[in-house]
């Protein structure tokens, strides 16, 4: 792996978002909604005066921090996805770029737009809604490594499913976090399920950190076992979807797909 090849990836994705403005408008117009919509909701909650485990304004803090996860994903996805659209799939492919480090390359660029709006979130929030997010401790750090993993780890088996089946497969970038989010306890305790979406909700690293937050800020618990949990989650998944990148790129490749644009 080479650094400057990864460099190469991370400035042909910033060249691409530069001549194109709606793609650097999405980075902030979904989130910013959400936002908005909860931050509406939990101010009715505080002024009806009504209890939520860790106070109201906690409702803001899963948001920011769903997006989080969410866009790791879709981020991680779209970088490829684009190169699709572009039909600039074969091109990469054809130069000495390594798989690893056009993965790498669209991780650290995703990153860094998560990063960025993330920021925007948090800074929204306190200054309309007065959440601040950093009110989560000793548990914020650990928690927005283990949802940007989940989300990289999501994203590696959206590009894997894009790879092997072309753009028949894009919708799985937009739809994978929501069929998810379900069962990630973002907004209520896993207890609230049913029985068996519990069974499903205990194999979500996302749901174990919702939990430790929530945990945290309603009465200061640091629930190690939880975040610990997570991270093994996390770690399988993350193997799981390099495994299957890995296995899409060696099935398409055999088959001379990557020269059939969108296959």
């Amino acid at each position: 792996m080479r650094a400057r090849r990864v460099k190469a990836v991370i400035l042909q994705n910033w060249f691409v978002m530069l001549h194109s403005p709606l793609r650097i408008m999405e980075l902030l117009y979904w989130p910013l909604i959400e936002l908005l919509l909860w931050g509406f909701i939990t101010t009715y909650l505080v002024q009806r005066h009504l209890d939520v485990p860790g106070g109201a304004r906690v409702l803001l803090g899963a948001v920011v921090l769903w997006q989080v996860m969410m866009r790791s994903q879709t981020e991680l996805s779209m970088v490829f996805l684009i190169d699709m659209w572009d039909r600039n799939v074969v091109n990469l492919y054809a130069s000495p770029l390594r798989q690893s480090e056009y993965v790498l390359g669209g991780l650290l660029f995703s990153a860094a737009r998560v990063v960025v709006g993330t920021g925007v979130l948090m800074v929204v929030a306190r200054v309309f809604f007065a959440f601040d997010l950093l009110r989560a401790g000793t548990v914020l750090v650990p928690t927005l490594v283990l949802l940007s993993a989940m989300g990289w780890a999501l994203g590696l088996m959206v590009r894997a499913a894009l790879l092997r089946f072309g753009t028949n497969a894009e919708i799985l970038a937009w739809s994978v976090a929501f069929m998810i989010q379900p069962v990630a306890a973002v907004f209520y305790p896993v207890s609230s399920l049913p029985e068996w979406l519990q069974t499903i909700a205990h194999l979500v690293p996302a749901s174990y950190v919702f939990e430790a937050l929530r945990a945290y800020l309603d009465h200061g618990a640091v629930l190690v076992g939880q975040l610990a949990v997570a991270a093994a989650l996390d770690v399988a998944y993350l193997v799981l979807g390099t495994w299957l990148a890995a296995l899409a790129f060696q099935a398409v490749r055999r088959r001379g797909l990557l020269a059939r644009p969108g296959y």
